[in-house]
């Protein structure tokens, strides 16, 4: 007989496509919105953080601001700055085991690759930490795929998955994907993960989207007008050892001004256990 699932600890995870610095963006200017960045990572009490499109720039003024996180990831060029796709990890939820970017090209660990007619290299950040509250190691995976070409981000699931696959077969951990992919639910990428169409039995991802714990799907790019009436590009997934908690996009704003472009997708999530390990 099947034994009863309880709930344990949980953590909160954040996805959150920073919007990249640009000298044409006017009132959108990072140096406009990294308050808000800050104190909304801050005030969420986020565990893990995903970030999308930060630059050196950013990074380093995410780090002075946010001294309770650290920082990890690689830029996406040859020179291995430019864009992040980086994670940030709270210092005391968690400890750092491994950490590791590679491209999402056919030649992942070569830096600057990029896939096809991708219009830049593509790049996925990876993490292993130990959680406190969970009282277990976890991996996460934080990406950005491409804006344009839509082969370009099927091969970045493939490259992703096969990533998974492999260190699964050293380690099999609770697994989050997590990042702005650039694709809509429908979309040939979104319903690999979705649907698990691929070829790893050690593999089953779920949508935090299709979550009792989500009420309504809506976009989750905004272009800065705040709007809600379109289909989500960032995503989080996750392995069948959690337990999604709640999900929700976080649509605040300080006097009718946005951290970002994107709104911040956001999961609480806890780890299933049986009744059995909980009387132990």
């Amino acid at each position: 007989m099947a034994m009863a699932t309880v709930m344990g600890p949980a953590i909160k995870v954040v996805s959150f496509n920073l919007k990249r610095d640009s000298l044409f963006a006017g009132v959108h200017r990072w140096e406009y919105r990294r308050e808000l960045v800050a104190r909304m990572i801050q005030e969420s009490g986020a565990a893990v953080v995903g970030v999308q499109e930060m630059l050196p720039s950013m990074k380093a003024d995410i780090q002075r601001r946010l001294q309770d996180y650290s920082v990890f990831g690689l830029g996406r060029t040859k020179r291995m700055d430019n864009e992040h796709a980086a994670i940030l990890l709270r210092n005391t939820d968690l400890d750092l085991v491994y950490n590791e970017t590679f491209w999402l090209s056919k030649h992942p660990e070569k830096s600057g690759s990029r896939s096809y007619f991708a219009m830049f290299p593509r790049i996925c950040t990876v993490c292993e930490a130990y959680s406190r509250k969970l009282s277990r190691k976890i991996r996460v995976f934080n990406t950005h795929f491409d804006h344009v070409c839509g082969p370009a981000r099927t091969l970045g699931v493939k490259i992703i998955l096969e990533y998974m696959h492999k260190m699964n077969q050293k380690e099999k951990l609770p697994t989050i994907l997590m990042g702005d992919l650039n694709a809509h639910p429908e979309s040939k990428p979104i319903r690999i993960l979705t649907e698990n169409l691929h070829d790893y039995p050690d593999i089953h991802l779920n949508n935090v989207y299709d979550s009792k714990a989500f009420k309504k799907i809506c976009n989750t790019y905004h272009g800065f007008r705040g709007k809600s009436n379109g289909n989500p590009i960032d995503y989080i997934f996750v392995t069948d050892e959690f337990v999604v908690e709640e999900v929700y996009l976080d649509t605040s704003s300080s006097e009718g001004r946005y951290p970002s472009d994107h709104y911040p997708l956001v999961a609480v999530l806890g780890l299933k256990e049986t009744a059995g390990d909980a009387a132990r």
